[in-house]
């Protein structure tokens, strides 16, 4: 029997991308996997959180396009799209002086019409979102006051609560330390493994190998390579794209490829 063609959640042909008149991505093609753990990988400036951008429509292209469920992103009403597609970005920031259980209540607008406000769905979603990234404890608190690590929790949250099948992600595990890092992995693969499609730009290679089921290696913007950890994680890619000569060998764990710099 022939193997199943995996069916792309978001694709781009050609994608060009610039600030100013600066190319940062060019002439990207991409078909990332519904249901997929997918990471984004690659050096400082190689496009990696640009990509990502376009993909959720933050930037718009100078050429190329994105596709979404085989249909332009352009095509997309603004409520529509946030009801199916969520974004984590770097830079996010809160209004002065909002309390948590508020930020994270936000990501129920994409839900609300004219005619349909504030339900006991929206607050039972809200409180699966602050318990699923413990931060229940902290709903009560300026967003402001919070430490690094506490508001990148409340912001994953807030992304939880809007309850889209694709999430995208980027840089998530800044500001947290160890522990919460692997507490936020394992709580973004467990998503997955619930059926959401997880697209992340990390720069950890280890942690990417361990979590993900599909990789995106990127260097000067442009895209060097795509496929399983085990594929694309080898000494000979890790020079290519990182300029680092390293040995690979099996996580003693989870058995996925581990880097190791000579």
């Amino acid at each position: 029997m022939p193997v199943p063609v995996p069916v792309p959640a978001l694709e781009s042909r050609e994608l060009v991308v610039a600030y100013d008149d600066r190319i940062v991505v060019d002439g990207v093609d991409l078909d990332l996997p519904a249901g997929a753990f997918t990471v984004i990988l690659g050096p400082n400036a190689s496009g990696k959180s640009t990509v990502l951008r376009a993909l959720a429509r933050v930037l718009k292209p100078v050429s190329g396009e994105v596709l979404f469920d085989g249909r332009a992103l352009a095509e997309y009403g603004t409520k529509e799209l946030a009801r199916r597609m969520g974004l984590l970005p770097q830079d996010a920031v809160a209004p002065e002086g909002m309390r948590v259980a508020d930020l994270v209540s936000r990501g129920r607008y994409p839900h609300h019409t004219p005619l349909r406000r504030w339900t006991a769905a929206d607050a039972e979603a809200t409180r699966r979102a602050l318990a699923a990234t413990r931060t229940e404890e902290l709903a009560g608190r300026a967003v402001d006051q919070l430490s690094g690590g506490q508001r990148q929790r409340v912001w994953v949250a807030l992304l939880l609560a809007q309850q889209t099948p694709v999430m995208l992600l980027d840089e998530p595990t800044t500001f947290l330390d160890i522990a919460h890092q692997f507490e936020l992995l394992d709580l973004l693969r467990g998503l997955n493994a619930d059926g959401k499609t997880v697209i992340a730009v990390l720069h950890d290679l280890n942690q990417a190998a361990r979590y993900a089921d599909h990789l995106v290696l990127m260097k000067d913007g442009r895209v060097v390579a795509t496929g399983a950890p085990a594929d694309l994680i080898t000494p000979e890619r890790m020079h290519e794209v990182f300029g680092i000569e390293s040995v690979v060998i099996e996580d003693p764990v989870t058995g996925t490829p581990m880097v190791v710099r000579r």
